[in-house]
């Protein structure tokens, strides 16, 4: 049983690929009971990607645990009424249709509102109501693009570089969970729920935005854009053996960084502060590679400056960081085997988010939901013959 924050709370997820998954579960990690309604062929996700074991994805799994799959015929009538009667039950509805398409269902706001004015229904999408993109659609790499993320990636000659995960489609998710339980909220106080829309662009610009945009932040700003510093972020250093990340940012770690290293010269010799630290990371990609990651690691965590070594999939499991903290879990999955996943990111005391459903079947709920609602066998087997449910 959940025992998260929000145990009590149904949400209706009829959100396939990669944002609203990732938003309905979070909401799951924190306890809410998350339906998640698939179309008869189930969500894209489980048909599209590599690896693939045994008919499963890993993509699926990663983003769809703590959920119960019911499957419902969108297109057909009395699945449009089944999703009506979910929401009546539901507290939240997440979609991430395309524009208009829930509408055109009889599912848009208005249509469950009618039917329940407290509920709380996000709706993720690609750009802002206004312009010519309103209705556009969209994925992850257009999204990054147009927020500026590529361009800030770019590598060396001016080419944009998008970052390599749906950074986007995550970074609304959240946003998107984020402003459900806000409203959840604001709907337990003042008894009347209201109409999210994420638009993925809005979404990612505000994340990326505000260290990013430091040289246009005054206005006018021909005076002040050429003073922003190039990058917010060290890129990684490399050793005699491998990689390590420094990224000192008070004078004081900085001077303690030089100490450490052996070069305090590099501190006390130049007075202009910007470039004393562009000669002392020049110093840095000629010393690091002498010795050996452990090495560094142990000099510059005694100088306590902020560094940490480079990890990839094939050193970060057995981390021992990663091992004494128990960040991720094996689960068994009935089709899948043992199964990887990452734990929730926050820590709670007394309601502790967790996996506590694994992902689940296509239409592995179906029965059990309907009969929640008060839909008797009868009816249940009339609505499979007729394939409106699986």
């Amino acid at each position: 049983m959940a025992d998260g924050p929000l145990a009590g709370f149904r949400i209706l997820d009829l959100t396939q690929v990669v944002s609203g998954p990732f938003c309905a579960m979070l909401l799951g990690d924190l306890g809410a009971d998350v339906v998640k309604v698939e179309p008869p062929e189930g969500d894209t996700t489980r048909r599209i990607g590599r690896p693939r074991k045994n008919g499963v994805t890993a993509s699926f799994l990663n983003f769809n645990r703590n959920k119960r799959s019911v499957v419902i015929d969108l297109k057909k009538e009395k699945g449009r009424d089944l999703v009506r009667m979910l929401a009546v039950r539901a507290d939240a509805f997440i979609e991430n249709n395309r524009p208009g398409v829930a509408e055109r269902l009889g599912i848009g706001y208005a249509d469950i509102r009618r039917l329940n004015p407290k509920i709380v229904y996000c709706s993720i999408c690609g750009f802002g109501p206004k312009g010519r993109y309103a209705n556009a659609p969209a994925y992850d790499p257009v999204i990054q693009c147009f927020s500026t993320m590529a361009a800030l990636q770019g590598r060396r000659g001016g080419q944009p570089t998008v970052v390599k995960m749906a950074l986007a489609d995550k970074i609304s998710g959240m946003t998107a969970a984020l402003s459900i339980v806000s409203a959840l909220h604001a709907a337990r106080n003042r008894g009347v729920g209201q109409n999210i829309r994420i638009p993925m662009v809005e979404a990612m610009m505000a994340f990326t935005c505000n260290d990013t945009m430091v040289g246009y932040t005054f206005v006018p700003e021909d005076e002040y854009k050429d003073q922003a510093p190039k990058s917010q972020s060290l890129d990684p250093f490399p050793t005699k053996d491998g990689w390590i990340s420094v990224a000192p940012f008070t004078d004081e770690q900085f001077e303690r960084l030089c100490l450490g290293v052996g070069h305090h010269e590099w501190w006390t010799e130049v007075a202009d502060r910007t470039e004393r630290i562009r000669g002392i990371l020049r110093g840095l990609a000629k010393t690091l590679p002498e010795r050996t990651t452990a090495e560094w690691l142990e000099v510059l965590e005694k100088a306590d400056v902020p560094v940490g070594r480079v990890n990839d999939y094939e050193t970060l499991f057995t981390d021992e960081e990663v091992v004494a903290n128990e960040n991720f879990t094996l689960y068994e999955h009935p089709d899948a085997g043992t199964v990887r996943t990452v734990n929730p990111g926050a820590r709670f005391t007394e309601t502790p988010a967790r996996m506590w459903r694994i992902p689940p079947r296509l239409g592995e709920n179906t029965e059990e939901v309907l009969r929640e609602l008060g839909v008797e066998r009868s009816t249940i087997e009339e609505l499979r013959t007729s394939k409106v449910i699986n």
